[in-house]
């Protein structure tokens, strides 16, 4: 009886972390050009280095802190 509480503990434990996982898109490869926070919700604003017109794309806050204006992406996000 103890082996199941403690499986489904172990089981509980781990679905509620799987959920907390942010999955965002890449973004384009650019140069970052302004970074954008909107409430809990956090973006980078990049210029495409195949030209275009800038584009804004949600990131993690951990990803926003990481990438400065000027700093390539998606290097600072992948680092």
């Amino acid at each position: 009886m103890r082996r199941l509480a403690a499986a489904l503990l172990v089981l509980t434990a781990f679905a509620s972390l799987a959920g907390c996982a942010q999955d965002f898109d890449r973004g384009p490869d650019g140069q970052v050009t302004d970074k954008v926070k909107d409430g809990k919700k956090f973006y980078l604003v990049v210029n495409p280095a195949k030209g275009g017109n800038e584009e804004k794309f949600r990131v993690s806050k951990y990803d926003y802190h990481d990438c400065n204006r000027g700093s390539k992406c998606p290097k600072c996000v992948d680092d």
